[in-house]
């Protein structure tokens, strides 16, 4: 055998392992994804401080009983997407324009962005609460604990909408839903928030001030993306 047809060989077998680990690695989301949003749902603070736990340990040994966070997050909106198209809702109410079908094609990605404002504002407070100087490794730390309940949100709250929106006679179920959503995530950072020395009015007043921060990000955002759009229709 030549040493090209060996080298060939030892790719195929690469490739192969590659595959072998990516389907494994796909099929654990079925059981671990289920497991990670019941305990998030159910348990929400003993979650994060198992996510707080996690950090500390290598990378290797990071969440092992459970979804990572970011990967959480993502597939809790694919799941939403998921939803979406189950119910043929067109969350951009089928206006025609290339920006609109360029946004279609990359919606997770949009939305992954638009979530992720979530964890980045509490995160961001937890490292001034406790005057952690404000770096890339300081930063993530906190950001990843935050995901764990932000994919929660983000999932109940899509729900919600697009049952309001895509299901007849059960917009205000819907709309039920998505307040509900808000409310649970509220609660939880409230009760996250006041662990660490703050009293729960006090605690409250933060965690809807880091929302309504967010919020705005967000909505401001959306405007830039609409004008964009506005421009290119």
């Amino acid at each position: 055998m030549s040493d090209e047809q060996m080298e060939v060989g030892m790719d195929f077998m690469k490739m192969l392992r590659s595959l072998e680990e990516l389907l494994y690695e796909v099929m654990t989301w079925l059981v671990f994804y289920p497991r990670t949003l019941i305990l998030t749902l159910i348990k929400p603070l003993k979650t994060l401080e198992y996510s707080r736990a996690q950090i500390h340990r290598s990378e290797e040994e990071q969440f092992d009983s459970t979804l990572s966070p970011p990967l959480f997050l993502l597939l809790s909106l694919l799941l939403s997407h998921g939803i979406e198209v189950g119910l043929h809702f067109d969350p951009f109410g089928g206006v025609n324009n290339t920006l609109t079908r360029l946004s279609q094609q990359n919606l997770l990605v949009f939305r992954a962005l638009v979530f992720a404002v979530f964890p980045l504002m509490f995160a961001l407070h937890h490292l001034k609460a406790t005057k952690l100087s404000l770096t890339r490794i300081t930063l993530r730390g906190p950001f990843f604990i935050e995901c764990y309940p932000a994919a929660v949100f983000a999932l109940i709250l899509g729900a919600g909408f697009t049952i309001a929106s895509a299901v007849p006679k059960m917009h205000e179920i819907g709309l039920a839903i998505a307040a509900v959503a808000t409310v649970w995530y509220l609660s939880v950072q409230t009760a996250w928030i006041s662990r660490h020395g703050m009293s729960w009015p006090r605690a409250l007043v933060v965690a809807v001030w880091q929302f309504g921060k967010a919020t705005a990000v967000i909505l401001a955002f959306a405007f830039v993306y609409g004008l964009s759009g506005g421009v290119q229709a």
